[in-house]
């Protein structure tokens, strides 16, 4: 039988885990509308192309 300490535990790791899906679908969401909006531009290559690249490691190590 599990001990009520590892019951807790899991709590604690399914709260981590949807605290973390909760970024990626903000992420997500946030650049879809980029893109529904490039989309919808009346000249899609005018203005900024929409970038995002703060999710990606720094390659300095930073």
């Amino acid at each position: 039988m599990k001990s009520r300490t590892h019951f807790a535990t899991l709590e604690i790791m399914c709260r981590e885990r949807a605290a973390v899906a909760k970024k990626e679908m903000e992420y997500w969401l946030t650049e879809a509308e980029e893109w529904r909006r490039l989309k919808l531009s009346p000249d899609h290559l005018a203005g900024r192309i929409p970038v995002q690249l703060d999710w990606c490691p720094d390659p300095n190590g930073n």
